[in-house]
């Protein structure tokens, strides 16, 4: 725990650190969103819909 808040209070230190970080987090983020929607099977549509093409 002593080492996550000393990594958390270097971080206040370093504004481009913290923006770094934040960026690679939100990219992670939508990463995951991303694949999750590629490739569950999340389809409401009736199976005679796609049949007709």
């Amino acid at each position: 725990m002593k080492a996550f808040m000393n990594f958390i209070k270097k971080l206040d230190e370093r504004p481009r650190l913290q923006f770094a970080l934040q960026t690679l987090g939100f990219y992670a983020l939508m990463m995951i969103l991303f694949l999750y929607f590629m490739s569950a099977n999340l389809s409401s549509a009736p199976k005679f819909v796609y049949s007709q093409f």
